[in-house]
């Protein structure tokens, strides 16, 4: 039985969309399962089953988690504590 899952990010400004997008790599292991549009801003997965394919899906979920949690706190951080940078 073959599952297809998409991973598709709608609500999001551009620029982070590019960002994501351009972060994740595939792994070696991935490369025949996983594909990425990044016009589209999406991810597919056709995995040959279910438990697979929702291993590899929360994989890339985590990563694109990752990313964004990563650019909000720098963000917000504003790098006021990084050292050297003077006020």
């Amino acid at each position: 039985m073959k599952v297809q899952i998409e991973i598709k990010i709608d609500e999001v400004d551009g620029e982070l969309k590019k960002v994501i997008f351009n972060s994740i790599l595939i792994e070696q292991l991935d490369q025949k399962i996983v594909k990425i549009d990044r016009n589209n801003a999406s991810l597919l997965i056709v995995a040959n089953s279910l438990s697979r394919g929702r291993a590899i899906m929360n994989s890339y979920i985590s990563w694109i988690y990752t990313i964004i949690e990563t650019l909000n706190k720098v963000k917000n951080n504003d790098r006021k504590n990084s050292p050297g940078v003077k006020s």
